[in-house]
């Protein structure tokens, strides 16, 4: 099995990121699945922070395009699942919709397992712009009743780089923010971008007193196999309704030329 990951941070910008969750990855997925890690391209970001730029409707529009050629891509070479590691599940709806390979996000993963650990969560962020976008997720997947006002640490994203070299750097900072969910009724704790939840894993921290904490990497990665092998059982996503009917491939081929997208990879094995 082959998973293609892709993540909204360059690679370049923090190397040792991609390489401890590469590292991470070889540990939690099962024997015989390979996971292929996949950013932006350099220069997405003009020197900014990811954090700064995708909470901007029309810059998040344009990545999009980008995270759907890439599906389109994955499926043509042979990938077995396309996994977006965003919690806002970034174009999460429009890929499903536009690849027959399964594809999972680290936002929908996540909130699903927490809602199995336990009867609410909250997720922990460190960007409060973010707040209206993880809202809007919440609503989407009607989990409002599950869900907790989201909570902001008062970090930076170099703060979050830091820790994931100096795990002590955020792991008390990060307790003390999932004691306060505990306290409002969280009995699961989600990281709220999966960079913070790296550094949390860097740090050991699996649960905080009795509360679950949520592996972002974990979540998605599992989910993904786990669609994979309800596919070899016969057992996929819808085709109707506005989030998951797909158009023909005719329909497809028209609105990239139109829009000068490239043309659609052809497919190299995969179904």
């Amino acid at each position: 099995m082959r998973i293609w990951y892709q993540s909204l941070i360059e690679p370049g910008l923090v190397p040792t990121y991609f390489d401890g969750m590469a590292a991470r990855a070889r540990r939690i997925a099962r024997a015989g699945v390979e996971v292929e890690f996949h950013g932006m391209p350099e220069g997405t970001y003009g020197g900014r922070v990811p954090a700064d730029v995708v909470i901007y409707p029309y810059i998040m529009s344009l990545h999009h395009q980008f995270i759907l050629d890439n599906a389109l891509r994955a499926q043509a070479e042979g990938y077995d699942a396309f996994a977006i590691g965003s919690i806002q599940d970034p174009a999460l709806e429009e890929a499903r919709s536009l690849v027959d390979i399964p594809v999972v996000g680290y936002g929908e993963s996540a909130m699903h397992l927490a809602c199995l650990m336990g009867s609410r969560f909250c997720i922990i962020a460190f960007q409060p712009l973010l707040g209206q976008l993880l809202e809007r997720r919440i609503r989407l997947l009607d989990l409002e009743r599950r869900a907790l006002p989201t909570l902001f640490m008062d970090i930076e994203f170099a703060d979050v780089t830091r820790g994931l070299q100096d795990p002590a750097h955020l792991a008390d900072r990060f307790v003390t923010a999932a004691r306060r969910a505990i306290a409002a009724g969280a009995e699961a704790i989600i990281p709220g971008q999966l960079y913070l939840s790296e550094a949390v894993a860097a740090a050991g921290l699996s649960r905080v007193d009795d509360a679950p904490v949520v592996d972002a990497l974990a979540a998605t990665l599992k989910m993904a196999e786990v669609m994979v092998d309800l596919r070899g059982l016969g057992i996929s996503v819808a085709r109707r309704g506005f989030f998951h009917a797909r158009p023909d491939l005719a329909m497809v081929e028209h609105a990239r030329r139109v829009h000068g997208r490239r043309p659609i990879p052809r497919s190299g094995g995969a179904g």
